[in-house]
Formats: structure tokens, C-alpha cells, sequence
């Protein structure tokens, strides 16, 4: 039996205790008070910190990933050709190859990170180039090689409107966030990937971009439709699709939606703030329920 001195010392620290923790409890209100939050916004900040914090340690995994993975087989490479082996034709090339998609697949590692260090700016882009709108798309999907992946049907649709239109823009800039979303396409209609390569390609997914005009406002005059028209960009995949109440959270820094999938986090958040930078925006469409639909907006 605990002797009733000894409950009494435990009540008073208890007692103690709580007084403290009320104490603590009171600042930490004033403390929101004078930022101008209240204690349940606080514990969303917080909450989003936390998540922020475990999502950039993933982040860090994947990068020292991604990386190791190319220079692996480089040195395997190396190897190779220091080893004095001969070599046939058929190797040689194979070697060839091999260096040369993994020296881009790093380089395309430390382009991203290079993004990724200017995504947060707010700082518009220098718009120095006079191009015909069809350019874009047209560079886009050639950088994207999306034409070429066996598991898509790929389709670019143009609307007439804008084969013949010309738009004062970043070419380099607009065309990077472009094939940043059809990257995005590409790898979240890919069903092997999610289940580590075991699932054979049964039926392609598709994946269509579609170009057209659409006036800034719905009141433009014609007198000035040039200046009143954006270029709308739609990039509509097959794929596994995004939550409607994860349409703005994917755009955040590292957000992977799901795990099976290889990746950074980092492509849509990139190519948002590129699009912003320009002038225009990109949005996920909600509305569309067959896959993800990216809308992708500059202006003329």
C-alpha cells in the first residue's frame, strides 16, 4: 500500500505540473495572438512544417538515389574499358550508350536541383522571343521523346486559331514547363512502374495535348483580341489521376502522391512556377475524372 505522504507529494507535483502546463499553454496563445493566428491555424502550420520536414528527408533519399543509381553504372562502364577487354562492335556501342543516357541522366538530376533553387522565386522571366505558338508544343514533345514510349498513344491536337498566331515569350522557359508536364504524364499512365516492372502492358494508356486560344476575359473587345488572348496548353493522360482535394497540394515541394512511383517531387512544382513567372499559370483540372488534366495558360 503507497504510504499517504507519498500520494501527497505525487498529488502536488501533479498539481504542479499542470499549473505549468497551463502556463505554457497561455503564452503559447499569446504568442499566436500577437502573430495573428489562431491555435488550431498554428497547429496546421506546424502540422505542415512536420510533413514539409519528413517530405524534403524523401526527397534527399531519392536524390542520393537517383544519382548513385547512373554512377553505379558508370563505373561499371569504366571498368569495362580500363580492363583491356575485347570488345566487339554490338559492346562497344552498348557501352557507348550506356554512358551517354546516364552522364544525361545526371546532368538532368543537377538541372532539376538548379530548378528547383529558383521554383520559390518570384522574379518575372525575361520575355525576349517572338515565336509562333505552335513552336512550344512542337519543341515540347520532341524534348519529351513522349512520342516514343511504347506503353502511350500520344495525340496533339492544334486548333486552327493557332497555327497562325505569334506570342512575345520565353521560348526555352515556356517549352521546359511544357515537357515537364508531359513528363509528368508519361510516368503516372506507366502501370509497370507502380508495381515494380511485374505488370505486363495489357492496353496503352493515352495522353493528349491539346492547343488552342482562349480570350483572357470574357468581356475582351476585338479591338485589342490580340493583347486580350492566352494560349491554353492541355495536357489530359489515362493515368491514375490526382484527388480533388489534392489539386493544389501536388504542386508543393516534393509531394509524391504515391510511393510506387520513382521520382523527385519536384517537376509540377518547377513547372507552376516557371508558367507564373511568365505571366501565365498551371491548374489541375477537378472536373476531369478519367486520369489528370493539366491546363497550362500564357499570355500572348
Amino acid at each position: 500500500m503507497i504510504p499517504e505522504e507519498q500520494l501527497a507529494d505525487d498529488y502536488r507535483r501533479l498539481q504542479e505540473n499542470y499549473r505549468q502546463l497551463q502556463e505554457d499553454h497561455e503564452q503559447l496563445n499569446q504568442m499566436f495572438e500577437n502573430m495573428g493566428l489562431g491555435y488550431e491555424e498554428a497547429l496546421n502550420l506546424y502540422d505542415k512544417a512536420v510533413e514539409s520536414s519528413r517530405m524534403k528527408s524523401v526527397f534527399i533519399q531519392q536524390i542520393s538515389h537517383e544519382i548513385r543509381t547512373p554512377l553505379n553504372i558508370l563505373s561499371g562502364f569504366a571498368q569495362i574499358l580500363t580492363s583491356g577487354m575485347e570488345l566487339d562492335d554490338a559492346m562497344k556501342q552498348e557501352v557507348t550508350q550506356g554512358i551517354a543516357d546516364n552522364t544525361q541522366r545526371i546532368t538532368s538530376l543537377v538541372n532539376k536541383m538548379l530548378e528547383l533553387a529558383e521554383a520559390s522565386s518570384d522574379t518575372a522571366i525575361a520575355c525576349e522571343d517572338d515565336v509562333p505558338v505552335v513552336m512550344i508544343p512542337a519543341q515540347a514533345v520532341d524534348e519529351s521523346r513522349i512520342t516514343m514510349s511504347p506503353h502511350l498513344n500520344f495525340d496533339m491536337q492544334i486548333a486552327p486559331e493557332a497555327e497562325m498566331t505569334m506570342m512575345h515569350t520565353n521560348l526555352q522557359q515556356a517549352t521546359r514547363a511544357l515537357v515537364l508536364l508531359l513528363d509528368n504524364a508519361m510516368k503516372f499512365t506507366h502501370p509497370a512502374e507502380a508495381h515494380g516492372g511485374a505488370t505486363a502492358v495489357t492496353e496503352k494508356a493515352t495522353v493528349v495535348l491539346s492547343v488552342t486560344l482562349l480570350p483572357i476575359s470574357p468581356d475582351t473587345s476585338q479591338a485589342d483580341e490580340q493583347e486580350g488572348q492566352q494560349l491554353c496548353m492541355t495536357v489530359e493522360d489515362t493515368g491514375i489521376g490526382v484527388p480533388e482535394e489534392e489539386a493544389e497540394h501536388i504542386f508543393d515541394e516534393f509531394v509524391q502522391l504515391d510511393d510506387y512511383y520513382d521520382g523527385t517531387g519536384i517537376g509540377l512544382t518547377v513547372a507552376r512556377s516557371i508558367a507564373r513567372r511568365l505571366g501565365g499559370d498551371i491548374v489541375l483540372d477537378t472536373s476531369y475524372q478519367g486520369g489528370a488534366r493539366f491546363v497550362y495558360t500564357l499570355p500572348i
